[in-house]
């Protein structure tokens, strides 16, 4: 068994010995004969200095004393504090030993009243012991420490032989009220002896006889521990007892097992239908309200299969990580009978279980992982961890052993996958460590071309996405196969104002986590350079350009500024205001004008009166930033008949400077091609940063019926459109998760129904314009 104090006692008692206070001066001290069979003088506590026991030292010597009792001396610790400010009361004895020491006998006097167990387990009365080598390290095995706890009011002769390990020069000894909550204790006679060479022998195959009778009950403990999980496997199949909450307590208002009901109703045990299931409800904003168990694990597992089903309502992320709905787990080291909550942390953890917000759906979710050396049992906390609101319903948690032969496979998997991970950080930091190649661009006429010498450029290329809503999945690898695999040009990167100023939704505080963000864009860009491409940062809002967006810009243009591979786009989809207010910025409340579907994204409008967007632009110049700027226009950044109309921005770089592309989005519900871009595009460059073919109108379900017609021959229709136009393109979504997706998976596998018309766009393949649209 592991018992904590194992572990805990060198490293507290060296910080206990630091601190402690020395009773006499060390020139004050009597001799100490070092080859006399008593080792340890004044252990009867009758030679005083100033009412200190000669020899001793004290920590909080305040609980400490030298009572008289019939004209004996003794040494008394008390707890004098109330339980919750319960301190270490110590005295604190070094021992020289003899170097011919092999053994030696502590014999003492001992009596005690009302020791109570402090906060943890071993916080009580007790005699703590370390041997020490010459250079005051601690060598083990350690003597076992004697604890005493309770009431035993008459005086007790107690006697403890110990061997002496190898390299040990000195034994201390310590009598100590160990934080415990209350009580005295009483010592006095303390000797120390060495033990013959018979003697030490004797001890020696007593302790070895010890050893194995204890390995025997250990070995027999283990068993019983491993027959009883297998007959709780073939009963339920489940290490987890009672993971379907069916089975009540002895008072039979709440699971078995499971703990009790909160009177607050933050856990409670419900029925439905004939099911019983727990009920985990947030009372409190921001804090933890979970279920907790502890699960044995079998000795020879090597992975498991963990499954849970759940429900959930009303779940609101909180500011504090994780701020949501989900189940956390640790594995744990120590005993997996008696004291099983001994043990520490055996990383790594399994991942956590994030229980999406299904509002009166049950849903299952099943992961597996592999059990690390050392584990033998499972922490398993699933709750609301800090989130603002919400409600938790578990219907059954199924804890089960993976079978070898899938833990080997998932093992070989794991390690491959370490592997690749390896060798492709790799390949990017080779990359990154390349000289910047791509040329600068300016805007002529409604052409992009190079600065230096004129020649025309047609950026074709892929949108990487996750930085707008998290720390970014895959950024850097994505890039590099869109580049060097899918033949891209440019990259479209979706980035938030909210994570570069260090507070994205889940994002982890302080500011090493928001310097991580930016310098991930940074790696982006010079990825990007290093490539001769181009990477465009989107700051991914929606709606009309606000004050924050003006912060944004200025911060963003300052550090790229001049950065030929770097391009700007101000504003992801502006849509739900006029022409005017999209330029020059105006109260929101005042302007009528909507777009045809403010259902596709539901995004609150933070604040009154927008900026326009030739405010973001001027932000942009402000830095000195000459980079190419783009645009958006209406309808959701469809729309760019008023750029034509009046309406286009004014550029304060002038000819100097990159100049303006404009932005169109184009999807399957989005009709009038030629009056909605290609007029535009007669005179001013057009990069459509989102393009995008869907498999079905049931994954798009909030596009009107009016809206759609036949998806047949879409993506080679629209694909064909921007070549005849030479229009600038980034298709939509180079994410295996954001729709509509051009790859299914990390493998970047196309999808029949896009990512295969993307990649052969974007090695060369021109498509046929069958229908304009």
């Amino acid at each position: 068994m592991n018992h904590p104090m194992k572990h805990l006692t060198p490293l507290i008692l060296l910080a206990l010995t630091l601190a402690i206070t020395p009773a006499l001066r060390a020139e004050d001290q009597p001799d100490a004969a070092p080859h006399a069979k008593a080792l340890l003088s004044n252990g009867d506590f009758e030679t005083l200095k100033d009412g200190a026991p000669v020899g001793w030292f004290g920590k909080n010597t305040d609980n400490i004393s030298v009572q008289e009792e019939a004209g004996n001396h003794f040494l008394r610790l008390k707890v004098t504090e109330p339980p919750e400010s319960a301190k270490t009361v110590l005295v604190y004895r070094s021992v020289d030993l003899p170097a011919d020491a092999k053994a030696l006998e502590l014999s003492y006097r001992v009596r005690y009243e009302d020791i109570k167990v402090g906060k943890e387990a071993w916080f009580d009365g007790r005699i703590m012991m370390n041997f020490k080598d010459a250079e005051k390290k601690v060598v083990k095995p350690a003597p076992k420490h004697p604890n005493f706890r309770g009431t035993n009011k008459e005086w007790t002769a107690r006697t403890q032989k110990m061997l002496v390990p190898q390299g040990a020069k000195t034994l201390e000894i310590m009598p100590t009220l160990f934080q415990a909550a209350t009580g005295t204790l009483d010592f006095d006679d303390f000797k120390l002896t060495p033990l013959s060479d018979a003697q030490a022998n004797a001890l020696v195959e007593e302790e070895t006889e010890a050893l194995r009778q204890k390995a025997q009950r250990e070995a027999a403990a283990e068993q019983k521990v491993d027959d009883k999980l297998a007959a709780q496997l073939a009963q339920t199949g489940n290490l987890l007892v009672n993971g379907d909450f069916e089975t009540p307590n002895k008072q039979g208002d709440f699971a078995d097992t499971w703990g009790q009901k909160k009177d607050d109703g933050s856990l409670t045990w419900m029925e439905e239908n004939g099911d019983h299931f727990l009920r985990i409800v947030s009372q409190e904003t921001g804090k933890i309200t979970m279920a907790y168990r502890l699960v044995v694990l079998p000795r020879e597992v090597k992975g498991l299969e963990i499954s849970m089903r759940y429900r959930t309502s009303g779940v609101e992320k909180g500011t504090q990580m994780p701020g949501d709905a989900r189940a956390i787990m640790h594995f744990k080291s120590g005993p997996r009978y008696g004291h099983m909550e001994y043990g520490s942390q055996v990383p790594p953890s399994p991942r956590a279980m994030t229980f999406g917000n299904r509002t009166g759906e049950w849903t299952q979710v099943t992961q597996r992982c592999l059990v690390p050396e050392g584990a033998t049992k499972l922490e398993l906390m699933p709750g609301l961890w800090f989130a603002k609101a919400g409600t938790v319903d578990l219907a059954e948690i199924r804890i089960v052993p993976m079978s070898d032969a899938d833990a080997l496979e998932m093992k070989t998997d794991i390690d491959a996958a370490a592997k690749l991970k390896a060798q492709r950080a790799a390949l990017i930091d080779n990359i990154l460590a390349q000289p910047p190649i791509t040329p600068e661009l300016k805007v002529s006429g409604n052409q992009i071309v190079t600065a230096a010498d004129g020649k025309t450029l047609w950026l074709q290329g892929l949108s990487v996405d996750s930085m707008q809503w998290s720390m970014g999945e895959n950024i850097l690898w994505s890039i590099h196969v869109a580049i060097d695999e899918w033949h891209a040009n440019v990259i479209r990167l979706a980035v938030m104002d909210t994570f570069w100023f260090g507070h994205g939704k889940g994002q982890p505080p302080g500011a090493g986590a928001q310097e991580q963000y930016r310098q991930l864009v940074d790696q982006a860009a010079q990825l990007c350079a290093a490539r001769g491409a181009y990477l465009i940062i989107d700051l991914h809002r929606f709606g009309a350009p606000m004050q924050r967006d003006v912060a944004f810009w200025q911060d963003v243009a300052q550090r790229y500024k001049n950065n030929p591979a770097v391009l700007f786009e101000l504003f992801n989809e502006p849509h739900g205001i006029s022409w005017k207010v999209w330029r020059d910025g105006g109260n929101l409340k005042e302007d009528k004008h909507t777009d045809v579907n403010p259902t596709e994204n539901t995004e609150k409008q933070a604040g009154e009166d927008s900026v326009g967007m030739q405010a973001l632009l001027d932000a942009v110049r402000s830095t000195g930033a000459n980079n190419a700027v783009l645009v958006g226009g209406l309808d959701w950044a469809y729309d760019l008949t008023g750029i034509t109309n009046g309406y286009a921005l004014n550029d304060p770089a002038g000819a100097s400077g990159g100049g303006i592309i404009y932005v169109s989005h184009i999807y399957p519900w989005k009709k009038g091609w030629q009056e909605k871009i290609l007029v535009a595009a007669d005179k001013h460059p057009v990069i459509i940063t989102e393009i995008g073919a869907i498999e079905k109108w049931s994954d798009f379900s909030f596009i009107g019926e009016k809206q759609r017609y036949p998806l047949e021959g879409w993506a080679e229709d629209v694909l064909a459109m921007l070549q005849q136009n030479k229009l600038h393109w980034t298709g939509f979504s180079f994410h295996p998760k954001c729709g509509p997706m051009i790859i299914t998976d990390w493998n970047y596998t196309p999808t029949p129904y896009w990512g295969v018309y993307v990649k052969e766009a974007l090695a060369g393949k021109q498509f046929e314009l069958k229908k304009m649209r």
